[in-house]
């Protein structure tokens, strides 16, 4: 049996098996209300048929008793029938178009008895051979049959009504936590790092996980800023010495008396613009991923700002022996965003693909509309990364082993995810079959 995953199915399953038990409930309890019922007129009957037989009379006197039950007694609602041995009837008041069976037995309208639609039957047979029927009208029944069905289809109808508002009102309030939930998680993945679910009571059950909820939120920012602080702290503290130290060493680099080690000093120089490259794009990606820079978002054509980008950049990509296909997109394509981070994003793209594949490498970028949203994707026909390892190529420092021994200090992915993600979209490697195909999704700016 399939496993009940969604809310909606849940609730569909609890009331539909809510809805067929309280129908056999309802069942079962008009079948015991009938059961009693003929019960009754069973007792009534046999009483009526023990004391008409009382001391074994002859046909002759059983007539007389149910001439006078009938005249004296409130029996009208029951009929009698007295047969001889041949069956031939010698007093009573009915006669049924067919033979009942011995006992007691339940009669319909098939037995055309006048006034009777449904009842109950006792024949017992007499010495002589002859045979006593007595047959009462089940009266509630037969009256009041329809009544009981609509009294007890609107009694357990109601239950089943009350019950199913409960579970429609708790469906919509798991749903709505559920939705604020969501919408929080939702919020901070966007990076807005202090959104939080709203609590109305604390002490519901609803408003205690919310409240916790927001106070785990609470402690987990308070970790990511503490380590931010400290990274940013390190990376601040050791720029500066590292920026002296390179100062030091390209002033050095330049005394005659370095003349002889003058090769391995500017080896040093380039080794320390490497090292405050990467601090500087360490501190870039924190103060993206900290979401000051959504405070300064305009309106822009993303296709004119990729169009001025690829165009300077065409100049690098041919000086490396690529060859970079831009085509122009026919509309103007606009986004919310910091013009200079998306310039940013793009560079740090195109110089990927630059980086890590070899001369001769078409580098297509394209620009698309699809679904409210803008599809920037760079692609290349290099060696591409393979599906296993695309995951470690968005880590900071997720440098792959056949990039190791190029230059860079593998933040060029990650810096333009985090750029994407400030922005709302997000940032997938794909097969270019061959190469390497990069699509950043960003949404469009509205009207």
């Amino acid at each position: 049996m399939r496993r009940l995953r969604s809310l909606r199915g849940i609730a569909a399953a609890f009331a539909v098996l809510l809805s067929g038990s309280t129908a056999a409930t309802g069942v079962a309890v008009y079948l015991a209300l009938v059961d009693a019922v003929d019960r009754q007129v069973d007792l009534r009957i046999e009483t009526e048929a023990r004391e008409l037989l009382a001391g074994q009379p002859a046909p002759a006197e059983i007539a007389r008793r149910i001439a006078r039950a009938q005249r004296d007694r409130d029996s009208g609602d029951i009929g009698f029938l007295l047969r001889d041995a041949r069956g031939t009837p010698i007093a009573g008041n009915i006669a049924p178009a067919q033979p009942l069976p011995p006992g007691l037995s339940t009669v319909g309208s098939e037995a055309a008895i006048a006034g009777l639609t449904r009842g109950r039957a006792l024949r017992t047979a007499l010495a002589d051979g002859g045979t006593l029927t007595l047959v009462a009208e089940s009266e509630p029944i037969d009256r009041h049959d329809r009544k009981r069905l609509l009294i007890l289809a609107a009694g357990f109808g109601s239950v089943v009504l009350i019950v199913l508002a409960g579970i429609f009102a708790l469906s919509v309030s798991i749903r709505t936590n559920i939705a604020a939930l969501r919408g929080t998680a939702e919020a901070i993945i966007d990076g807005n790092l202090r959104a939080r679910m709203p609590v109305d009571r604390a002490d519901s059950a609803f408003g205690g996980l919310a409240a916790t909820y927001n106070r785990m939120l609470d402690r987990i920012a308070e970790l990511m800023s503490e380590m931010r602080s400290v990274s940013n702290d390190i990376a601040h503290d050791l720029r500066t010495p590292l920026a002296r130290l390179h100062g030091r060493l390209a002033a050095l680099a330049h005394a005659p008396q370095a003349a002889p080690v003058q090769p391995e000093i500017i080896a040093a120089v380039a080794e320390s613009e490497e090292i405050l490259a990467l601090f500087a794009a360490m501190l870039r990606i924190a103060e993206i991923e900290g979401g000051a820079r959504r405070a300064g978002f305009a309106r822009l054509d993303l296709a004119a700002l990729v169009a001025d980008t690829a165009e300077g950049l065409s100049l690098l990509v041919e000086d490396g022996g690529r060859i970079l296909v831009a085509p122009p997109a026919p509309v103007a394509v606009a986004v919310e965003g910091d013009a200079r981070l998306l310039a940013q994003l793009f560079v740090n793209l195109i110089e990927n693909a630059v980086t890590h594949t070899p001369p001769g490498t078409t580098i297509r970028v394209t620009l698309a509309m699809a679904a409210g949203a803008v599809q920037l994707s760079v692609c290349d026909d290099g060696p591409g990364i393979p599906a296993e390892a695309r995951a470690r190529a968005l880590r900071r420092f997720g440098r792959l082993e056949g990039s190791r021994t190029t230059p860079g200090h593998g933040l060029g992915l990650p810096l333009a995810a985090a750029i994407a993600q400030l922005h709302g979209g997000s940032l997938v490697l794909g097969d270019a079959a061959p190469g390497l195909a990069v699509h950043v999704r960003l949404p469009a700016a509205p009207g």
